[in-house]
């Protein structure tokens, strides 16, 4: 039996070996790289996978809460076999910093990248975008409180997640070109929990010149949620749930206990540090462990509120930008309602209102408060009333509290950058609307709802019977959009000049007039449309000027 192990073990290897041609293999420094050959689900492309790619050292014991170190060399390893998946279990430990490349397999060369940067990256597939002969490089990086924990000293800077995705497209920087790469074309895709840092790389002199486009998905800067000052109280919070209620802080005894935690302890006590209270009581949505501003120094990712930065001129101006969001950003966060609509009487007399940008708290339930819960209720429910049929009006208002940011920041970069800043409104309900057909499968209300325009951009393994299937209509929908966002990658412009067999004659035009913002509507058609959303974006602005003014 032994014997018969080792034939295998050895075969194995032969077999790499003899089919590592030119195309599917890579040398990096002095580690030859084999991929494994796949096929594009839609077109039958073939494409090779570099999976599981360590880009940085592990941030582990000494190295935990630290900013990520760049891995230039592999040790004594001379070959790198390609293994499907190994990031799905490594993204719920902390040595989590690895990247995964796909590479079209041609004998053509200066292919652009995109680099799809989101926490469950590694559960998604390139096939759409090799079929736009585009190099796509999915990246896992620190979350959490692994990822964002801030003290407000040098135990833990904070945006350690953010520099770990800076510390990625150096990596690609450095050696995309072993892949056929295009240095001088690099697009950075952020989606889910990675969104508001990559809104932010056009802010901040850290990212540099790593990349020439940058794509945000359901995310801002400019979101109260983010670069809030709560380092103090967040450490307060860590040290009762590690070290038992009511304790007065001590940091040196809170940072040996953040040090010498397990992971799952860690995750545990960093769980829903804000109750429904507090959030109340600050009127905006809490983000315990996101973006923050960092003690100035060297190697900060951020040190100033972008909200501050957007009002001198900008670091990396001459980025391409594309922002978008989906037309009920947080319908997912409403099931319950969805499940019992009697609910939303409850709201009717226990509205805490929460506004979409940062300013003045006021104390819950002041005249002021209550000034302004009314002009929000007179404005979103009809009668100023919510009921059992207010679902929709609900989902909006709650929507808002990403949408608002998402627009806001668009017509700030818009107005302060040199290049082209284009805009989407996803609203498309089809069978690949992954996070609605979960939580929300037998509701009828149209539109899709955050991280449902995921799967139609990069294949999801979930649904992978539905991509295989007969359904024309997604299919030429799925096309449309890659081959937008490949043009974007290629051009700077979705729609360049020229007739485009899957186009056709579309033309996406930049934000021009900030007044009156239009962007492309993604939908059964796809087409320029006036914002929907203008008139509730016009109301907040509105609330601000009144009851914010010094804010602004």
């Amino acid at each position: 039996m032994g014997l018969i192990k080792l034939s295998f073990a050895i075969f194995t290897i032969n077999f790499y070996w003899t089919f590592c041609t030119e195309n599917d293999c890579v040398q990096v420094n002095d580690v030859k790289m084999i991929g494994r050959k796949l096929f594009t689900v839609f077109d039958k492309k073939p494409y090779v996978a570099f999976w599981d790619i360590s880009y940085a050292e592990p941030p582990v014991g000494n190295l935990r809460f630290k900013p990520p170190k760049l891995r230039l060399n592999f040790g004594s390893t001379k070959f790198n076999y390609s293994k499907p998946y190994l990031n799905t279990r490594r993204s719920r430990t902390e040595d989590c910093l690895y990247l995964s490349i796909y590479m079209p397999l041609t004998n053509a060369t200066g292919f652009p990248v995109i680099i799809w940067i989101h926490e469950r990256s590694y559960c998604h597939g390139p096939d759409f975008f090799i079929d736009e002969n585009i190099i796509v490089v999915t990246v896992s990086f620190r979350t959490g409180i692994f990822g964002y924990l801030n003290t407000g000293d040098g135990f833990a800077l904070g945006n350690m997640g953010a520099k770990d995705m800076l510390t990625a497209i150096k990596w690609v920087k450095s050696n995309i070109k072993n892949f056929k790469g295009d240095v001088d074309k690099i697009t950075v895709i952020g989606s889910g929990e990675a969104a508001a840092s990559v809104a932010t790389f056009p802010l901040t002199s850290a990212a540099g010149n790593l990349f020439s486009r940058i794509i945000v998905e359901s995310g801002s800067a400019l979101s109260p949620e983010n670069y809030r000052n709560y380092n103090f109280e967040i450490s307060n919070k860590l040290y009762w749930n590690l070290n038992g209620p009511f304790k007065k802080l001590n940091r040196t005894n809170l940072y040996q206990i953040l040090a010498n935690s397990t992971t799952n302890e860690l995750l545990l006590a960093s769980g829903a540090l804000f109750d429904s209270t507090e959030v109340r009581d600050n009127q905006r949505l809490i983000n315990s462990f996101g973006p923050t501003v960092e003690l100035s120094g060297k190697g900060a990712f951020m040190n100033k509120f972008p909200s501050d930065i957007y009002k001198r001129p900008l670091p990396n101006k001459s980025v391409d930008v594309m922002f978008g969001y989906t037309s009920l950003e947080y319908l997912h966060k409403l099931r319950g309602f969805v499940d019992n609509r009697k609910l939303l009487k409850f709201m009717n007399y226990n509205f805490q209102y929460l506004v979409p940008f940062e300013g003045k708290i006021d104390e819950y339930g002041s005249k002021r408060y209550q000034e302004i819960r009314q002009r929000i209720m007179d404005f979103y429910f009809a009668n100023g009333t919510i009921g059992e049929r207010s679902l929709r009006r609900y989902a909006k208002y709650v929507s808002d509290q990403a949408i608002y940011p998402v627009i806001r920041q668009a017509r700030s970069h818009s107005e302060k950058s040199g290049n082209n800043v284009y805009l989407y409104r996803f609203s498309y309900k089809g069978c690949l609307n992954i996070v609605r057909d979960l939580l929300l499968r037998n509701f009828k209300l149209t539109g899709a709802t955050g991280g449902d325009e995921v799967c139609y951009q990069f294949t999801c393994k979930s649904a992978n019977r539905l991509y295989r299937s007969e359904v024309s209509s997604e299919r030429r929908f799925v096309k449309k959009i890659a081959r937008l966002l490949a043009n974007f990658a290629k051009h700077g412009d979705p729609t360049p000049e020229g007739s485009d067999e899957i186009l056709g004659d579309l033309k996406w035009t930049p934000m021009v007039d900030l007044n009156n913002i239009k962007g492309l509507n993604l939908n059964r058609k796809i087409k320029m449309i006036e914002l929907p959303e203008m008139r509730r974006v016009r109301f907040w602005d509105q609330l601000k000027s009144e009851y914010f003014e010094d804010f602004d």
